[in-house]
């Protein structure tokens, strides 16, 4: 086991996690509810979002490769393309601000919040490719070890997100949130690159 290895990918799956760039959203969205109600919210879209992406590490691969018959060379050149064009669009186009009604009830507002928060938000393709390439590079305990790494570190950040937010600032961390974007594009290349070298090796190209 290579704990060096398990912490780069904890790395990564938190640079496409992009905590700083989710957690404005997740303020925004919260707006208005009381301190329980916004730590109950916290708790259920980090723990959806842990289960999205431990689940599809374990059953991912099996549903590519029996049902759709797609190999690791082929998820990897597609993962590090979904990379590429996520990260260029947040950074082109930067997602607005989502509003919130104070007329709903707190419990209707959370779960009006989880689904787009928990996913495809916080936890997308994104995400869940990069989880499963993790998975076959490394077997499933490191990249078990790496997702909760990698969720550990989320969960510490949305609970200093709101004083983050006023100590940095919003401009602050939408720049984390920008630099953050570049690392996913750097990543999106590697998986990309190293899809299309086994792609090359398999059939001879």
């Amino acid at each position: 086991m290579n704990f060096t290895v398990i912490f780069t990918n904890a790395l990564t799956l938190i640079a496409v996690l992009n905590p700083f760039g989710n957690v404005p959203l997740f303020i925004g969205m919260s707006d208005g509810l009381d301190k329980q109600t916004r730590k109950k919210l916290q708790n259920i879209i980090l723990f959806t979002a842990f289960c999205i992406t431990f689940i599809f590490s374990l059953v991912g691969e099996f549903l590519m490769t029996k049902f759709y018959r797609i190999g690791m060379d082929e998820l990897k050149m597609a993962g590090g393309l979904i990379l590429i064009v996520i990260a260029t669009k947040n950074l082109i186009f930067p997602a607005a601000k989502s509003s919130t009604n104070e007329s709903i009830s707190p419990d209707e507002q959370v779960k009006k919040a989880i689904i787009p928060l928990a996913f495809p938000i916080l936890v997308g393709p994104g995400v869940l490719t990069t989880a499963l390439i993790n998975k076959a590079q490394t077997g499933i305990i490191s990249s078990t070890l790496s997702i909760l790494i990698a969720f550990v570190i989320i969960y510490a950040i949305y609970v200093i997100g709101s004083y983050l937010e006023k100590i940095l600032g919003k401009l602050v961390l939408y720049i984390l949130s920008r630099v953050m974007q570049i690392f996913i594009l750097a990543i999106g290349f590697r998986i990309l690159f190293s899809g299309l070298s086994e792609a090359i090796k398999i059939y001879n190209i």
